[in-house]
């Protein structure tokens, strides 16, 4: 954590890195019944049983138990290059991601998700920052950390959000659109966005998911919701 402070790593880093510590700490104790063991006992069959937990008792995609088991094997790299272990567990464990072809969001689903009237407002605040996310092809770790200072009047007179990616180092510039613009002034004294100066009372991804999901079904959306959705949506159906 001291590192994301320090501006490092991105917070969504350490997020990422917290989640598989948790799910590896469950599976040492649902296979071991241990909070720990020495990284001189891994091994391959450590390694293949650990993904097939991931899968089946813990219920989680292929993609997404290949992420975390590719944070765990950073850590276990560390290890290696410090001689901390001799072997790699990882030598003969092969694991890639499944390319999915995701179908975009219609501009007809987004028209139903701008115009439907939540009796909740969490619902209603979810729904908006995701129509934010559409408008700006911003990703959610983009918007969670978007400050007010971020944004800027470019040369042409129009507000732009101008700021730097965290994971390239890279610039952000963004004309603000009418309707995203609508969002961001809805919410600039929302008490969230006061304390954090964000420009978005934006929630974790994994509420923001859930909600999305509920969202959804209430909008009478067949199509999955959720905020890496958001920038990819069809203009031309």
């Amino acid at each position: 954590m001291a590192l994301v402070e320090k501006g490092e790593y991105a917070i969504g880093t350490h997020v990422r890195f917290e989640i598989a510590k948790k799910h590896l700490t469950e599976y040492l104790r649902y296979k071991y019944n241990v909070d720990d063991m020495e990284f001189r006992e891994l091994n391959y069959e450590f390694v293949k049983d650990y993904e097939f937990y991931l899968k089946t008792v813990k219920n989680i995609s292929h993609n997404t138990a290949v992420k975390y088991i590719t944070n765990f094997k950073k850590i276990v790299l560390l290890a290696i290059d410090k001689d901390i272990i001799a072997a790699d567990p990882f030598k003969r464990f092969k694991a890639k991601k499944i390319k999915i072809h995701k179908k975009p969001l219609s501009s007809q689903e987004l028209a139903l998700l701008e115009h439907h009237n939540f009796s909740t407002p969490r619902l209603a605040t979810v729904r908006d920052i995701f129509v934010f996310q559409c408008y700006t092809g911003l990703a959610y770790i983009a918007v969670f950390n978007l400050k007010k200072t971020d944004i800027k009047i470019g040369i042409d007179g129009e507000m732009w959000i101008i700021s730097e990616r965290q994971k390239t180092g890279g610039s952000i510039n963004i004309p603000l659109l009418p309707k995203a613009k609508a969002v961001m002034e809805h919410y600039e004294n929302h008490p969230v966005c006061l304390q954090r100066n964000s420009v978005l009372p934006v929630t974790s991804n994994q509420k923001m998911n859930a909600y999305l999901k509920e969202i959804a079904d209430l909008c009478g959306i067949q199509s999955t919701l959720n905020t890496h959705k958001a920038g990819r949506w069809d203009t031309n159906s």
